[in-house]
């Protein structure tokens, strides 16, 4: 938890995260850190964070320009690859709004961390297929990617 705290906290010292996503990604890493090793699994990463842009081209030019990330693109969305790290950018209405989180997990297993976020009272939404990841809501409505920690 102490890797994935002191990579928060760099996101946001250099700009890359907003105030608003540091504090619900320590939140989710609280909630969580009491229950997640006994149900079976433990989110230990930000996998990447997902923001709408207005213009794909120009945001994906920007980033690329600005701070020198690699891109990968992929139908209706890129990757923007930081290292080990990447953010996605993807069409949206409104515009420069964090589309959701994802938190990575090692050995992810999509059938045994169903079940684990049912036994703990999260209710699965496959947005993806493809054994990629699915997304859970926070108490407030926020969308939550789990996933695989490899990008």
């Amino acid at each position: 938890m102490k890797n994935t705290i002191s990579t928060l906290l760099e996101a946001y010292e250099k700009g890359k995260m907003s105030r608003r996503a540091l504090i619900q990604g320590l939140a989710v890493l609280a909630a969580s850190s009491g229950t997640a090793e006994a149900a079976g699994f433990q989110g230990n990463s930000i996998n990447h964070i997902s923001l709408q842009v207005s213009n794909l081209q120009r945001s994906t030019d920007f980033y690329q320009r600005v701070l020198g990330c690699t891109v990968n693109k992929r139908e209706g969305n890129n990757q923007l690859v930081f290292g080990k790290n990447f953010l996605v950018l993807r069409p949206g209405t409104p515009a420069a709004k964090v589309d959701h989180f994802a938190i990575g997990v090692d050995n992810f297993k999509q059938d045994s961390v169903t079940a684990d976020l049912k036994a703990r009272g999260a209710t699965p939404i496959n947005q993806q297929g493809g054994g990629f990841g699915f997304h859970v809501l926070d108490p407030d409505g926020f969308p939550i990617q789990i996933s695989a920690n490899n990008p």
